[in-house]
């Protein structure tokens, strides 16, 4: 396949962003089509993307036949159907992240996919951007040891409606926001999580109250191999989009992110000054370019995607144990997935036992 010809599934704001991105720089890939039932939007995607069919509907578009792959960027909670409807039309997948708001939904479009030999792809977009995979390399060639702790922070100026916080909506903040950080923290400690104790509450937004989710929460976590780690995300970091990771192991520690969008700081008297990224699109731009090029390339090549479906359920596993330690008030065991759901066994022996070195290769 030389030119895949690929679809967005809904226009939000990421539906959009993978829009523009898919017309303007993915190589390989022509952006034939977008759906979205709001006028303002459609009219929004021509704006930026130049000519491009926009369908009223999934099965619309489906039903034209001139789409190989499709990003699905609709709510979480039609990922399944989604997934199920593109799969029986032979029509490879990349969708957007958490695949489903259960495990039973994430078996449903896993099995889907298998059974029509198409690819699905999970969008772990931070995986992408360049500053966590050069942490990612340093971690492997043993930079830094052995790593012991990993700490993240995921911050949103700005809290979202209260019909998408709703949980039968986006699964809240846990599977919505801070699965981001319990993806990169399994894929940086190479480890699976596997107990989970979270403090959290609905401290500042009355509409994220208002449907039972929290605005502000911090999650503590245990490796199987004895590792450690904390999470933190809130809705309402007012100061801009904060994302920031650090790795600590026995001989050093990584730190990734960064707080500027543009490289320049203004010095005066008040202080010193810069601009801060204020959403996901400004922070990772690069990331979901590289992102939607990696899914582009292996639907030509004939591939396995870099991110896999197992890999996004033992993901979805986590957060809704630490979505369900806030309503028991205690730590709870993730459940254990199937045995090919488990990642590749840490370098960490467990708690109890000695501990391994590694040579450094930096």
């Amino acid at each position: 396949m030389t030119e895949v010809r690929t679809a967005v599934i809904g226009a939000g704001r990421i539906g959009l962003t993978h829009a523009v991105t898919l017309a303007h720089r993915t190589h390989g890939a022509r952006l034939v089509a977008v759906t979205t039932t709001s006028t303002e939007r459609a009219a929004e995607v021509r704006r930026q993307c130049r000519e491009v069919a926009v369908y009223p509907s999934l099965d619309r578009l489906l039903e034209a036949g001139q789409v190989d792959a499709v990003v699905i960027a609709s709510s979480t909670s039609a990922h399944v159907a989604n997934v199920e409807r593109c799969a029986a039309a032979g029509v490879h997948m990349l969708c957007e992240k958490p695949l489903a708001l259960d495990l039973e939904g994430c078996d449903r479009a896993i099995s889907a996919a298998r059974a029509a030999g198409v690819k699905l792809m999970i969008g772990h977009v931070r995986r992408f951007d360049s500053g966590y995979q050069e942490a990612k390399r340093l971690i492997e060639a043993g930079a830094i040891g052995v790593p012991v702790i990993v700490r993240a922070i995921s911050g949103d100026m700005d809290p979202p409606p209260a019909s998408f916080a709703n949980l039968s909506v986006s699964g809240g903040l846990l599977l919505d926001s801070m699965y981001h950080d319990f993806y990169l923290s399994r894929w940086l400690m190479a480890d699976e999580i596997v107990r989970v104790y979270t403090e959290a509450g609905a401290l500042i937004d009355e509409g994220v109250r208002s449907v039972g989710d929290v605005d502000n929460a911090v999650v503590s976590a245990r490796f199987a191999g004895g590792a450690v780690g904390t999470m933190t995300a809130s809705r309402v970091t007012r100061y801009g989009h904060d994302l920031r990771t650090e790795v600590i192991g026995d001989e050093g520690a990584v730190q990734v992110g960064y707080f500027r969008q543009t490289p320049v700081r203004l010095l005066d008297r008040k202080g010193v000054h810069h601009d801060t990224p204020h959403s996901t699109p400004d922070r990772m731009g690069e990331a979901f370019v590289s992102e939607l090029q990696a899914f582009v390339d292996c639907v030509r090549e004939d591939t396995n995607p870099p991110v896999s479906t197992l890999d996004a359920r033992a993901t979805v596993a986590v957060s809704l144990a630490a979505t369900r330690s806030i309503r028991d008030g205690r730590p709870v065991d993730v459940e254990v997935g199937r045995p090919e759901t488990m990642a590749e066994k840490s370098r960490l022996p467990s708690s109890r036992g000695g501990r391994q070195r590694r040579d450094k290769k930096v």
